[in-house]
């Protein structure tokens, strides 16, 4: 009995080596196959990156050879498009000659200036390309955001309609770090944009956003903003067509020659333009709310008449 209680025993143990084996064998090809598909799907998405330039003739090679090199390793094609706005300095030839060392580096010459203006056009751009790009972002030229860390929204990203850069957001770095003063006011100005626009968001006005197709294809034909407070803008667009966008916790240095000198000018600009972008896309929003709440009726009225033919049959 004894013999066969043991014969019984290495069977049993037999049989869940097998077992397990066979399970062992099942994850590891569907682990490598998940792998292999993510590594595929990622080297077939297609992202372009707008830098907006106004006379950085002295930064944008370091930040064109910075951005390529790093992207070059990675599985995803991206593409970079340099839009220089109202330049008075030889950026456009300085970027021409980058450009000619690498095939995936773009140039626009605008002669009307704006940040927000040379965005735009950049997003335009893009949807015109021939090329779908499934990412469409920008980056300030100045290398404030690293390309690594721009690379994390893109991964954030593609589990949402967009990811955006954020200072103040738990887990950010930000060296040196910022006088007491500016730190607060902007602080202070985002607490504010969030009260007005129902924005959730830490940091409207960091560098370095991205968002997928759909997005920028519904948002960039009615950007209007073409200076500084484009972001507002474009974050509550995002909001009127219910886009999931995601804050990033970024790590951000910032760079000398900023072009951005907090003067009454640029101040009075901040103040104002709330307002105004709020009643600019008025309308925009009435349409979208009635167009929500004709959905929200005939989906009603479709789940209550298939119920109807549920309770005949």
């Amino acid at each position: 009995l004894l013999l066969l209680s043991l014969k019984n025993i290495n069977s049993l143990i037999l049989k869940y080596k097998i077992m397990l084996k066979k399970i062992t064998t099942f994850l590891k090809f569907n682990f490598y196959a998940a792998l292999i598909s993510i590594f595929t799907l990622q080297a077939n998405q297609k992202i372009c990156i707008v830098i907006p330039a106004y006379n950085e003739a002295t930064r944008i090679e370091h930040t064109l050879e910075a951005y390529t090199k790093y992207f070059d390793t990675k599985p995803e094609k991206t593409t970079f498009l340099v839009v220089a706005n109202n330049c008075k300095d030889n950026t456009v030839a300085v970027t021409k000659a980058v450009a000619k060392k690498h095939k995936n580096i773009k140039v626009i010459d605008l002669k009307p200036g704006g940040k927000g203006f040379a965005i735009k056009q950049g997003f335009l751009r893009a949807l015109r390309s021939k090329t779908k790009f499934d990412f469409i972002g920008f980056v300030d030229a100045d290398m404030a955001t690293l390309p690594q860390y721009f690379y994390d929204l893109i991964i954030a990203c593609k589990n949402h309609d967009g990811a955006i850069a954020s200072r103040y957001a738990k887990g950010a770095v930000v060296h040196p770090k910022r006088p007491w003063g500016r730190k607060m006011g902007g602080k202070l100005y985002n607490w504010i944009l969030r009260a007005m626009f129902g924005l959730k968001y830490k940091d409207t006005q960091c560098g370095a956003k991205i968002f997928n197709h759909d997005t920028i294809e519904k948002v960039a034909p009615l950007m209007s903003e073409i200076g500084w407070s484009f972001d507002l803008e474009l974050l509550y667009l995002c909001k009127l067509f219910e886009k999931n966008i995601a804050e990033v916790p970024t790590t951000w240095s910032d760079q000398p020659g900023s072009h951005l000198a907090i003067s009454s000018s640029i101040a009075k600009e901040f103040l104002n333009s709330p307002k105004r972008i709020k009643q600019r896309h008025q309308d925009l929003k009435l349409k979208l709310k009635k167009e929500k709440l004709a959905q929200k009726k005939e989906q009603r009225l479709t789940k209550k008449n298939k119920n109807k033919k549920v309770a005949t049959t």
